[in-house]
């Protein structure tokens, strides 16, 4: 079963299911204790500091950063096309660099910064949100909380400063940059997003919710953002994580704010191995959806103003 509130493009015939053989299993973090390497984790999506608090404390308030007029990296390092490796700064985070890159770093390409969920590591998910193959966007997985759910206050700067750092390293187009995650990394996507709307193209998040637990009210988060950024909101009608009731309510707010959002609703729960029975059949798996909902629209031609 799948339900759109709106019409999407069809998955593109690459991002396969097939594509999830070589990432490595994921876990739930409350099923599988701190979850294996290469998890997306499942979790119950809280901040360490909650939600329903007032405007965010992390110094990442009003637009703190506007892109360069150029992307051209200041500081070029070498790096292996179409394998994932890491940055040598204090957050170990993972990239993954397509074949259609430019090695004359004149070319700027699009990028998409991922969060992983609770019990989950950037070390795995690196290679679910990089297919290869036809991929026309580099990954930066960011790392810094391996295995731990992320923090609404003190980890906006973190991914902020990852996507800095790797933008003097790689031709990055300022304005097709797009945040996503899973679960307590959809919900510091949407927190990060909101605060600094100038950074970002548009989000893809998975099994979250806009303002429960990212630590800012509604209100304020709403306030915040600069512009209308692009949202596709990937929700599984199983997830007892994130009811689909809430989901549908705050996802809802966002569009009768003016927001452009997809929500996509698929059967599946908050974390499904491939060929799990929900609704009384076998669904493709978190990982699966990702790919076939969420990765195509690196290729949808979103851009920040």
């Amino acid at each position: 079963m799948v339900r759109y509130d709106e019409p999407m493009t069809p998955s593109l015939p690459w991002l396969s299911v097939s594509v999830l053989a070589v990432a490595l299993a994921l876990n739930g973090c409350s099923d599988a204790g701190d979850g294996a390497q290469g998890s997306i984790g499942g979790d119950a999506g809280a901040a360490a500091d909650g939600g329903g608090n007032g405007g965010p404390t992390d110094g990442a308030s009003a637009d703190t950063g506007v892109p360069s007029p150029s992307s051209v990296p200041t500081d070029p390092i070498a790096y292996e096309k179409n394998k994932p490796f890491t940055l040598g700064s204090a957050t170990t985070s993972y990239v993954y660099v397509p074949a259609s890159y430019d090695d004359t770093h004149q070319t700027p390409t699009t990028l998409l910064v991922w969060l992983h969920g609770c019990g989950g590591y950037a070390s795995g998910d690196i290679y679910t949100v990089s297919p290869g193959k036809a991929q026309s966007w580099i990954s930066l997985a960011v790392g810094g909380q391996e295995g731990n759910c992320w923090d609404m206050t003190s980890d906006p700067p973190r991914v902020l400063a990852a996507l800095a750092d790797l933008k003097t390293h790689f031709n990055i187009a300022p304005k097709r940059v797009v945040l996503g995650g899973y679960s307590s990394g959809g919900d510091l996507s949407y927190r990060i997003a909101f605060y600094n709307a100038s950074l970002f193209a548009g989000i893809v998040v998975e099994n979250t919710s806009p303002f429960r637990d990212t630590g800012s009210k509604q209100a304020d988060s709403l306030a915040a953002a600069s512009w209308k950024f692009n949202i596709v909101h990937l929700a599984h009608l199983q997830d007892d994580t994130y009811p689909i009731a809430g989901v549908r309510t705050e996802t809802e707010a966002l569009k009768a704010a003016g927001f452009p959002l997809v929500r996509v609703e698929v059967d599946g729960g908050h974390y499904d191995d491939p060929g799990a029975m929900e609704n009384g059949h076998a669904v493709p798996g978190t990982n699966a959806d990702l790919v076939t909902y969420l990765l195509p629209k690196l290729d949808a031609g979103w851009t920040a103003p």
